[in-house]
């Protein structure tokens, strides 16, 4: 199949063959050019980076701040996280909370998902300007100009770090402006560009292992999943697994908390290393292939995997697997600190305050009901890419072979809305009988896992209403389709920290997360949930009609 280029590739192509260059281009030719059309491409994932990353350091910052305003404040906080082992597991070593600052707190509440945030950042831009552009065919119309061979990862490299250092600028100015000292900002900031180094430098040897983009973008997310395993057995033992783990070593330079700058070798050794290894692989393999072959399918597809439905389960079953794993593992360690919720919060009545406002139930169950949004919150993240996989199929040319057979538009839509809803509500399965698995095994109360489970599924339609929206959005601007995560960031805020903000009612209101009620802390109510579905729906049918009224691709 012939894959059309855009005009900025075509660009780059003609770009590179002006009369007077080398007919034999060097390793680096066009290196220049290259990273301006990446991140002329980027531009608008990049601005959703930018605002949803630094929009939660400003969120974080103003909350922390209005609840921790006085030193005795800030001294009661650091005696009640210190020594709390799954807390500890969650977000950190806690480093300067023996003798606490606003800065120390910061960290210990806000740093480990900036380090994760960054990382994503840094391995999405790298799968998508590598071994996706490989698949797409686009890279090959750009190596058949006078490109250096290793120009593509260099400038690939080279666009996921400058989107690095402008999203860490945003970081590092919104936490002196809001009055942190410049010192422990700086090397914060330093400590974000050297851990996304190290997972641009990872995904960069992932591209050239994989076959796929989407085995380069597990083996990624892999590695940031056992960096954070590793970081958490070590900072709960003597700390030296730690050392093995980059999201330790962006931990170990110890911002606000008496800085330790020696330790930002270790993220520039390990990520020349791996820019090293990456080049070196590059230029051992066939283009368009991995260093791992890949597994020979079987001689016939099966039955299922001849209708749209069974195609669509087979191109998103590892995502469901991927978010499945990841929200249950987290949402495993919640249920085992709710048990301990009561004595984390009852010495602190501005968090004991807080928590009341959610139900009128006990501490433990607003705990509990407070974990599994934020699950949700994190889970609506599925919904949104596996709706989004339309536009994918569409962009790269794909749902063109499946809409030349008698397939309708209606059904090739439905059948990828169909794994988004049956994805979401698996994972929310999952992940609420994780919840309270956890739970059960610290209180001995087997009985507590349905009970949790259903406070888990309750936020089904609430995700579903997401679904319908971005499915309304790419049907109607498949162009912007991608502003659905602004709608992700939007409800995030509301939901983690809209009391904190103080936001006015009807913007609380615009968010179906408000409308969920909020089990175990709450009591069942079944119409917001019909109203929510219905709603979803209407969204949905909007979404269908959009996209079978504008034209393909």
């Amino acid at each position: 199949m012939t894959t059309l280029a855009s005009p900025s590739t075509v660009a780059v192509a003609e770009h590179a063959d002006q009369p007077g260059r080398s007919s034999r281009p060097g390793s680096f030719t066009g290196l220049r050019e290259l990273v301006r059309l990446m991140l002329r491409r980027d531009r608008l994932r990049l601005t959703l980076w930018f605002v949803g990353i630094v929009g939660l350091v400003v969120a974080t910052a103003a909350s922390i701040i209005g609840l921790y305003g006085t030193q005795a404040e800030l001294d009661q906080y650091g005696r009640l996280v210190r020594n709390n082992t799954a807390l500890i597991v969650q977000a950190g070593p806690g480093y300067g909370l023996d003798h606490p600052t606003t800065g120390a707190v910061m960290m210990n509440e806000l740093a480990i998902w900036v380090i994760i945030a960054i990382s994503l950042m840094a391995v999405f831009m790298m799968v998508r300007h590598t071994r996706t552009e490989e698949e797409s065919e686009r890279a090959e119309l750009i190596r058949a100009a006078p490109v250096g061979r290793h120009a593509p990862l260099a400038a690939s490299l080279l666009s996921a770090t400058a989107a690095n250092v402008l999203v860490v600028g945003g970081v590092v100015t919104s936490l002196m402006a809001f009055g942190l000292p410049v010192t422990g900002s700086l090397a914060f900031g330093a400590s974000l560009i050297g851990a996304g180094g190290v997972f641009a430098g990872v995904t960069a040897v992932t591209a050239q292992v994989a076959g796929t983009s989407r085995a380069a973008l597990a083996l990624g997310g892999t590695t940031i999943a056992m960096s954070f395993v590793l970081r958490a057995v070590g900072d709960v033992g003597d700390g030296r697994l730690s050392w093995l783990s980059p999201i330790g070593w962006a931990q170990g330079i110890r911002a606000y908390a008496d800085e330790r700058w020696w330790v930002l070798i270790l993220p520039v050794v390990a990520t020349a290393g791996l820019v090293t290894a990456a080049v070196t692989l590059q230029a051992n393999r066939d283009f368009g292939a991995g260093i791992l072959p890949q597994r020979a399918g079987p001689p016939s597809a099966g039955r299922l995997l001849g209708t749209p439905f069974g195609l669509a389960v087979r191109l998103q079953r590892s995502s469901v697997i991927g978010w499945t794993i990841g929200l249950a593992l987290v949402g495993f360690f919640y249920g085992i600190v709710a048990d301990q919720a009561e004595s984390i919060i009852e010495d602190n009545p501005d968090m004991a305050d807080f928590f009341a406002q959610l139900g009128e139930s006990s501490i433990t169950d607003a705990f509990l009901s407070t974990s599994i949004l934020i699950l949700a919150l994190f889970g609506t993240g599925f919904t949104i890419s596996s709706v989004l996989r339309l536009r994918t199929e569409e962009s790269s040319t794909h749902a063109d072979s499946i809409l030349a057979t008698p397939t309708t538009r209606l059904r090739w839509v439905s059948s990828h809305v169909a794994v988004a809803v049956a994805g979401t509500t698996a994972i929310m399965s999952v992940t609420g009988s994780a919840i309270g698995a956890g739970f059960a095994l610290m209180t001995g109360d087997a009985g507590q896992i349905p009970r949790i489970l259903g406070a888990a599924l309750v936020m089904v339609p609430a995700m579903l209403v997401m679904a319908g929206v971005t499915l309304l959005v790419y049907g109607t601007a498949p162009r912007l389709a991608l502003l659905a995560w602004g709608g992700l960031v939007f409800v995030c805020v509301v939901g983690m920290l809209g009391t904190v903000l103080k936001l006015p009612q009807w913007t609380l209101e615009l968010s179906p997360y408000q409308h969920v009620p909020a089990l175990t802390a709450e009591s069942f109510s079944l119409l917001p949930l019909a109203v929510l579905c219905i709603v979803a729906a209407a969204f949905t049918a909007l979404g269908v009609v959009a996209v079978e009224r504008r034209d393909i691709g």
